[in-house]
């Protein structure tokens, strides 16, 4: 480059025109600290007041109470020949507002390189700090509602196969801390639910849709874990879906819950054993069967025939006791294909899908006789109860369960008449 190309030095035309246009204030001190210069149009836009306002006043007198110490270590350190950066603090302004500053100093020296002040810039950052301030509360807020809510916090790496939490992982995962590889977490996943689970996932990556699960975790200590997670993939720069972010929740309790609802919806509260609605189920599913495979169905009703006496002597929490006792000798009778119903008081169906003859009947009339034969214990004391029971046979009796529960009852009130512990058939 030769002379006639070089561009020249800055002019203090340059300087002052700088100094007219920018946004930050630009300011000297003395070496006590006092402002030796401050642009005015800056000075104005920043402290609300002329420049000569400030002329000769301390930098720190405009700092609040809390900030002046910072203010005055940064000055210090300026005039120690130390160059000081971003240093952050808070002023006030000629109305009484306050204005929060990021400055810049360096040491200010004469001829012989002595410091005599310091001189640098100064930055409005009033509306970073209230958005810093805006988002830290936001974050803050999310937080505690995350915690609020049970939720755990996720990040899945696809590239480097982590799996991060925000906060402590739930009792499940073989890493350490907060982190685990997600292929050892996948097989944690139960066996009967790793399928759907991976199949949701693969479709999430493929269409960056988000996506729910409901899966159970083998946990360390061997328990089945219930989780609810929700997933959002997220694209690298090239567009790629690289990282998936969620929150996952422990619902084991919840599903308990509602499983005891639905336990409770169909099952008999003091027995355990199905109740009306599920007996109905039942015995629909058993006709809907023999229809299509030509074959019988029989519905036995079994009724108590000395219970009054055990509630009008010992009242009905023995009562109570007794029938849990029958339910379980019952049941003791059963196949596994058949259904033992407690119908309210002491009154009990059992439901015989796919019936080879009535001498199946017999045989399991014969057993719940000889089980009930046996005394129950009732506050130390030995009570026989015996059982009348009413058969009643598809499709010979009947075609659908209702007449065959009330044609089984018939016959059950036949075999009572008759004296009861005993066995009768509808159609006989």
């Amino acid at each position: 480059m030769n002379a006639s190309s070089r561009i020249p030095p800055p002019s203090d035309a340059f300087w002052q025109s700088l100094a007219q246009s920018t946004h930050d204030l630009l300011w000297s001190v003395d070496g006590e600290g006092r402002w030796s210069y401050v642009n005015a149009p800056a000075a104005r836009r920043i402290y609300g007041e002329e420049a000569d306002a400030l002329l000769g006043a301390l930098l720190v007198e405009r700092a609040l109470e809390d900030a002046r110490e910072g203010d005055a270590r940064m000055l210090a350190r300026a005039l120690a020949g130390e160059p000081v950066m971003r240093h952050e603090t808070r002023h006030r302004r000629q109305d009484g507002s306050v204005v929060a500053l990021s400055f810049n100093a360096m040491p200010l020296r004469n001829g012989g390189g002595a410091v005599v002040g310091a001189n640098g810039t100064a930055r409005d950052i009033t509306e970073e700090r209230a958005a810093a301030a805006q988002l830290r509360e936001t974050a803050e807020k999310l937080r505690l509602a995350v915690d609020a809510a049970e939720l755990t916090y996720w990040e899945w790496d696809r590239d480097s196969d982590r799996l991060t939490w925000g906060r402590d992982p739930l009792p499940v995962a073989d890493g350490e801390g907060r982190s685990a590889r997600w292929t050892e977490y996948r097989e944690q996943v139960h066996p009967e639910d790793r399928e759907r689970y991976l199949a949701k996932i693969a479709a999430a990556w493929e269409s960056g849709a988000a996506c729910t699960n409901e899966y159970r975790l083998i946990a360390r200590d061997g328990r089945e874990v219930w989780i609810a997670s929700r997933g959002k993939p997220l694209a690298d720069a090239s567009g790629r879906p690289a990282r998936m972010i969620g929150v996952s929740q422990d619902i084991t309790e919840r599903k308990r819950r509602e499983d005891e609802d639905r336990f409770l919806a169909h099952h008999d509260t003091l027995t355990g054993l199905p109740n009306r609605r599920l007996l109905d189920d039942r015995l629909r599913q058993a006709l809907h069967l023999a229809q299509r495979r030509d074959s019988r169905v029989a519905v036995m009703l079994v009724d108590l025939d000395d219970f009054k006496q055990v509630n009008d002597r010992f009242g009905h929490r023995a009562g109570d006791a007794a029938l849990r006792e029958v339910a379980g000798r019952l049941a003791a009778c059963m196949r596994k294909a058949d259904t033992l119903s407690r119908q309210g008081g002491d009154e009990f169906v059992v439901v015989i899908p796919e019936l080879a003859g009535t001498a199946d009947c017999d045989v399991v009339a014969a057993k719940i006789l000889r089980a009930l034969e046996q005394p129950v214990a009732i506050e130390g004391r030995e009570v026989r109860l015996g059982a009348s029971i009413g058969i009643s046979l598809y499709p010979a009796d009947a075609r659908d369960g209702e007449a065959l529960l009330r044609n089984a009852d018939a016959a059950m009130y036949r075999a009572k008449q008759a004296g009861g512990h005993r066995t009768r058939y509808y159609g006989r």
